[in-house]
């Protein structure tokens, strides 16, 4: 299904179909074939994120975490509970300079 179009003057004059859209911790759930209830995954960049698939059910969690949609294709839905660090790899400098905890944390 097709939900819109991109404006033509940002692709050379040609309007590209949007058929889906996905934000970017529910696309490594994804990506990294979380497809089943209970597959988790880990992601560390500026912050740190973890996802786990609820299957089709969107459960509501008792210890602050957030009910997020994971993936949808056709009509079947799959839910997730997320968790998020604000800072996590950002915080590797202070860790080096800081507190001489680490000595490298080189730039990707």
């Amino acid at each position: 299904e097709v939900y819109g179009t991109t404006i033509d003057y940002h692709f050379n004059g040609q309007e590209v179909p949007i058929a889906g859209v996905a934000g970017d911790q529910q696309a490594a759930l994804f990506g990294q074939a979380c497809f089943e209830r209970g597959d988790v995954k880990n992601t560390y960049g500026t912050g740190g994120s973890m996802l786990m698939n609820t299957a089709d059910k969107a459960v509501k969690s008792e210890n602050g975490l957030l009910t997020t949609m994971g993936h949808g294709i056709d009509v079947k839905v799959n839910y997730a509970l997320e968790g998020s660090i604000y800072a996590a790899g950002s915080e590797s400098p202070c860790f080096r300079d800081g507190f001489i905890m680490i000595k490298l944390s080189p730039q990707y």
